[in-house]
């Protein structure tokens, strides 16, 4: 879908909760006020505590990956809800129809419509916002807490998503690399912690932080 070129899809982590609103009012401030070529942001918020709840409630209690998978989307909403109150920005449920400017995802509707991934807790919003990513054919970009993705205590600017299928534990979603090859899409992972990096980042500025290759 060429008409979707010179969007950006963000996935907004939860470790951010603290300042992610600060963050979309930044961006959504920017966006009004200079030249960009990048004519819509859509947000799709991580799980957050909300999602995390659900996982805790997993270890407790029997509940199905079919019914944790669909709770956890659900606390991505709680997520989106509270991001919308703090910052102002527009929620929409429907990604055909959105308009230019910042909007923030509410996933649910169309993951159940569509259902495209496995339901487990290896596949969670960071693979949700690369699929729709995909969909779409915009740019990802994974806003969360860190600088990027560290190997022996250094940051990677670079690293295939091929590679990053070997290793146990990162900052982003165990599913992700095999998503982003099997979609051929890239990933950038930054801190939201610095909102001009971000900015940068949507106009396609260096910045630092890791790219993720997929499209390879």
């Amino acid at each position: 879908m060429n008409k979707y070129k010179n969007h950006v899809v963000i996935k907004l982590g939860g470790s951010l909760i603290e300042t992610a609103h600060e963050l979309l009012i930044y961006l959504q401030d920017r966006m009004a006020s200079t030249n960009t070529t990048v004519t819509q942001i859509l947000i799709v918020p991580g799980g957050s505590i909300f999602a995390d709840s659900i996982r805790d409630l997993c270890q407790t209690k029997s509940i199905s990956d079919d019914s944790a998978h669909w709770m956890a989307i659900l606390g991505m909403e709680q997520y989106g809800y509270y991001l919308a109150d703090k910052s102002g920005v527009m929620i929409t449920e429907d990604v055909e129809k959105t308009v230019n400017g910042i909007s923030i995802l509410l996933p649910y509707r169309l993951m159940r419509n569509v259902d495209p991934l496995p339901h487990s807790w290896d596949v969670t919003s960071d693979c949700i916002a690369g699929w729709i990513a995909s969909m779409l054919n915009a740019r990802l970009i994974k806003v969360t807490d860190v600088d990027g993705i560290y190997i022996d205590e250094k940051i990677v600017p670079v690293l295939n998503a091929s590679e990053l299928i070997k290793r146990e534990e990162t900052c982003v979603d165990k599913m992700l690399p095999e998503l982003l090859v099997k979609e051929r899409i890239d990933c950038l992972v930054i801190n939201g912690k610095y909102p001009q990096r971000v900015l940068d980042a949507i106009n396609k500025k260096d910045v630092k932080g890791t790219l993720i290759k997929g499209n390879i």
